[in-house]
């Protein structure tokens, strides 16, 4: 049988090798191995803490590295550190015992004997000091495992305080919510349901239907194999509540997949309008239809299509919910901070217009548009929507309200450290009536 610390390995390896993600890999592990409780925990604990301490780990781990080691033992290592420092109940010779077996099975003794010496220096020497980094953006890199070209971002843009509260938030574990489907139970009855499974239910106090649920993976529970909620972040809800959706509205949802938002607007609509939810891929588009029948909704169809491509018809509401750097949502899918590049969220910009230039054609007069991504990227979020509505006077701001002060704003951007949630931005426009 696989220890769990094996799987957790293997998962490692799979996101940072092979191109894995890691939310989705994690799930498929998951399903295939019947965890305990605890063994589920800690398999997730180390995947996630491993990968989103990646570069501080291998500050800690350089001074004991004096030999050239191959990447799997690196990642292997990193592992191992990220237990000793991080993770207080796991004995140290467990940890050393149980990398040198995976080391020995994978790479032989002389590999084995190498894991060992570098992790009993590095269990028994005095850790860098992070302190000691002279330059603030290689410090701040370091101490929150984010490439320097973010935090020059963030720094420029929120400032060193605000930088570091995001960055800090980004290496907690996500908080646990889901979206009561409205159209198959009630929220009492979900919470109580949900409190018979031997789960802590909290109500959220700015999403009537959203619930913060902590216990065992709510994947277990029998109320979400029922259709009869969804796993979905507080922060992205906001998305269709504020699409302020009217009985019989006429709905497109362009960039849809996995189907979450599609989905919550058609439970607001309870079969009283139509959603029409398009992705680029035509194998996402079985996924989003997956949701829709389990769900059990009405009024919305999947279709695959290229948001840059022309739509047939005009619609009353649009939903861009734009590819994007994803940089919102580190604590879901934390290989992102290594994996995104600076040319790539240029690249993304010129996307989200396209994308935005095309559909905007396809809203009514007096329809109302929302476009939001994932990521607190200023470039992607206000450059976009700004440089947008500069070239297009039909157009103007359709205030939201900020849920943080009650008072309504042009454009809102949530930090993660707002609502314990993700990083998101919003934005709507409306088609001025001509």
């Amino acid at each position: 049988m696989t220890s769990v610390r094996e799987l957790s390995f293997q998962t490692l390896e799979a996101v940072l090798k092979d191109g894995a993600y890691s939310n989705l890999k994690m799930n498929e592990v998951l399903q295939e191995h019947p965890l305990s409780a605890a063994d589920r925990g800690l398999y997730t604990a180390l995947v996630y803490g491993t990968l989103k301490r990646k570069l501080t780990l291998d500050f800690y781990l350089k001074p004991f590295v004096k030999t050239k080691i191959k990447g799997w033992v690196r990642r292997l290592l990193w592992m191992s550190a990220y237990q000793f420092i991080y993770m207080d109940k796991i004995p140290t010779h467990a940890i050393i015992n149980e990398a040198v077996n995976i080391a020995k099975k994978r790479g032989g003794k002389q590999t084995g004997n190498t894991v060992n010496a570098i992790l009993r220096q590095l269990t028994t020497q005095p850790l860098r000091d992070i302190d000691a980094i002279k330059k603030k953006e290689e410090r701040l890199s370091i101490r929150y495992s984010l490439p320097t070209w973010i935090v020059r971002h963030w720094l420029t843009h929120f400032g060193e305080a605000t930088t570091e509260a995001i960055a800090a938030q980004m290496l907690l574990p996500a908080v646990q919510t889901v979206r009561v489907n409205r159209t198959k139970t009630t929220v009492d009855a979900a919470i109580q349901q949900l409190e018979q499974e031997g789960y802590l239910v909290t109500q959220d106090p700015d999403i009537a239907h959203c619930l913060v649920v902590e216990g065992q993976g709510v994947m277990q529970s029998k109320l979400f194999q029922q259709g009869m909620m969804s796993i979905q972040d507080k922060s992205s809800m906001f998305v269709a509540e504020m699409m302020d959706l009217q009985p019989g509205d006429h709905v497109l949802d362009c960039c849809s997949a996995p189907g979450g938002k599609a989905c919550h607007m058609a439970e607001i609509l309870s079969g009283d309008g139509n959603v029409l939810a398009t992705d680029i891929h035509d194998h996402k588009i079985g996924l989003i239809q997956h949701n829709i029948d389990k769900l059990g909704l009405t009024g919305i169809q999947a279709r695959q299509q290229d948001a840059t491509t022309p739509f047939d018809g005009q619609f009353d509401r649009i939903l861009v919910d734009a590819p994007c750097s994803g940089l919102g949502v580190l604590r879901h899918k934390p290989e992102i901070r290594y994996t995104m590049m600076p040319e790539t969220v240029e690249q993304l910009v010129q996307i989200q217009l396209q994308i935005l230039e095309n559909v905007a054609q396809n809203l009514k007069n007096g329809g109302e548009l929302i476009y939001s991504t994932c990521t607190i990227e200023q470039m992607e979020n206000e450059n976009v929507i700004y440089t947008f509505l500069k070239a297009h006077p039909e157009f103007e701001f359709s205030m939201i309200r900020d849920p943080r002060t009650g008072t309504d704003v042009k454009t809102l951007q949530l930090l993660p450290q707002d609502f314990d949630a993700d990083g998101f931005f919003i934005t709507k426009i409306r088609r001025k009536d001509q």
